[in-house]
């Protein structure tokens, strides 16, 4: 794969939106969040945006175009002393004619995956990515879309290989807290379960296995549970659950030992990310409207949910920096009504 930089009219884009980019003042009641700054312009739709381990860059899905597919990018992060000013000039790193989704860094920052169409990407198949309709989210699954690894990205070789080879939908890739195992979903239109393989891609185990959609699993800090979205009743509702896994002697992951739904509503509730202390849980839920997707946390265990967001349009996708004084979140929050990628210095409510 050969480095693909953004067109000119992105990066100029890109540039004068860096150039006037200033922290702003969170929304009235927005008290965990401070500095907060919008680290994309220049894109149609910019997302899903995720840290390196040690800060330095970012890893998110964007769309020079309104109607075009998500590529991926990086873009190393810039600060003034201890807060993050912005980012450096994003470098696409998927190839042409793909679509991608869900780029992640391995917990040593040598390696980084994506799902990614690339080489069997089939036009006539619907686009990937959730879309509002009415009262829910619905989506769909390209069947070309594997998992693909770049291991040589800290030397500017973006070239990939993928993990997984087969006639469905794998993607929603995340790595464990050793960086032995991946977790993803697989499936085949609505019906998704979640897996788990070695970092290699060999050994993959299922490990959710109900009917309907499962998807957008993330290892907890301790390496032993996941937190998911579940479209359990087959309502396109979403709802948060965790899941106990369960390991042999060797530390190999077996299965699931047990599982627990943390909401249960007629929300779409969605995107949960652990906070690094592992007792907290960010998402994004519709329980105020399918146009104002709003942040919240929660414990662990389902309790206390607090309000994080206020704004006015969707926020959704919310991720904690590795030491967890930072969020980053995809908003609408912008001048142009277009979706960025936002962070903000965070604190425990």
């Amino acid at each position: 794969m050969r480095i693909q930089l953004l067109s000119s009219f992105v990066i100029a884009a890109w540039l004068v939106g860096t150039a006037s980019a200033q922290t702003t003042q969170p929304a009235e009641r927005e008290t965990p969040l401070t500095d907060i700054i919008q680290l994309t312009t220049g894109f149609a739709r910019a997302g899903e945006a995720y840290f390196s381990p040690d800060m330095t860059h970012v890893i998110f899905q964007a769309s020079p175009e309104r109607d075009a597919h998500y590529q991926m990018f990086l873009a190393k992060v810039t600060r003034d002393g201890d807060r993050i000013v912005g980012v450096g000039e994003p470098m696409r790193i998927s190839e042409e004619n793909s679509r991608n989704t869900c780029g992640y860094f391995s917990p040593d920052g040598k390696t980084i995956i994506f799902g990614s169409t690339v080489g069997k990407e089939r036009p006539d198949e619907a686009d990937g990515g959730y879309k509002r309709e009415g009262r829910s989210y619905v989506w769909s699954f390209p069947t070309g879309m594997e998992i693909h690894v770049a291991d040589n990205w800290q030397r500017g070789d973006y070239s990939t290989k993928p993990l997984t080879d087969n006639d469905v939908y794998d993607a929603e890739c995340a790595y464990s807290p050793d960086g032995k195992w991946i977790c993803f979903t697989r499936g085949a239109g609505k019906d998704a379960d979640l897996y788990v393989m070695r970092a290699d891609g060999s050994d993959a185990v299922k490990v959710v296995g109900a009917p309907g959609y499962d998807g957008g699993p993330f290892f907890s800090p301790d390496g032993k549970r996941l937190v998911y979205r579940s479209d359990r009743k087959g309502n396109d509702l979403l709802q948060i659950f965790v899941a106990d896994l369960a390991f042999d002697e060797a530390g190999n992951i077996t299965g699931m030992k047990e599982e627990r739904q943390l909401t249960n509503d007629n929300h779409v509730n969605w995107g949960p990310y652990w906070h690094p202390g592992g007792k907290h849980i960010v998402y994004a839920t519709s329980v105020h409207g399918h146009h104002n997707y709003e942040l919240y946390l929660m414990r662990d265990d389902g309790t206390k949910p607090t309000r994080i967001t206020y704004a006015p349009g969707a926020d959704v996708l919310p991720v904690f920096s590795p030491d967890g004084k930072w969020l980053m979140w995809t908003s609408k929050r912008t001048p142009d009504g277009t979706t960025q990628v936002f962070a903000a210095r965070f604190k425990l409510p």
